[in-house]
């Protein structure tokens, strides 16, 4: 039992780092694609524009909690642009329709609301703003926005490939460890039919 254990707690830290390194690069490419990617009903954004400073700034990222669906007037939400419902926009809303519920935003650093955001449906919004992170705003900017996505993956191939040559560390130690117990075990036996021959010759004199 204690050996399983040690194995697995041997393997698990590899384990946790390719799982972070795989979400990374699921976050990464969601974003790229202009896809939502989220986790437990938070998704994360990517700034372009500056409609929304100075509560949100261009090249920030922000994180949208995707299972709330109450909203009020002056809670800032993403939405499905009507007419481009690909391009996702952070706003916030301005108005609710009483009788028909539909939403109209603004830009906080806008003067009036676009046409397209005037009385739009409800259905079209993905969540609502929870929070921001301008230096992971940084950092997506220079690993994905800036082109360096080559270096990037280099970077994820690199520590994968530490990771299976530490595993092979361990299985290899591991395999030695049985080996050794082995011959170990071996030798007992050896030692042990060596002793019972000697009893043997000892009762026939």
């Amino acid at each position: 039992m204690k050996k399983i254990l040690l194995k697995i707690f041997n393997i698990l830290p590899f384990v946790f780092v390719a799982m972070a390194m795989a979400l990374i690069v699921h976050l990464g490419l969601s974003l790229k694609k202009e896809q939502i990617p989220s986790v437990f009903n938070r998704a994360i954004l990517y700034v372009k524009t500056p409609s929304m400073e100075d509560s949100i700034m261009a090249g920030d990222i922000i994180f949208v909690n995707v299972g709330d669906f109450e909203y009020d007037e002056e809670d800032i939400i993403s939405f499905r642009k009507p007419d481009q419902q690909e391009v996702i926009i952070t706003h916030r809303i301005s108005r609710i329709d009483p009788i028909t519920g539909l939403i109209t935003t603004k830009g906080d650093n806008n003067l009036n609301s676009e046409n397209w955001e005037i009385n739009f449906s409800p259905d079209l919004i993905v969540g609502k703003y929870m929070g921001k992170s301008s230096v992971l705003g940084s950092v997506y900017e220079v690993l994905f926005v800036n082109s360096l996505n080559i270096v990037f993956l280099l970077m994820i191939i690199i520590f994968m490939l530490i990771g299976v040559f530490e595993i092979k560390n361990i299985v290899k130690l591991l395999t030695l460890k049985k080996q050794a117990e082995f011959e170990e075990e071996k030798q007992k036996m050896i030692e042990e039919e060596k002793r019972k021959l000697l009893e043997e010759m000892k009762d026939k004199e």
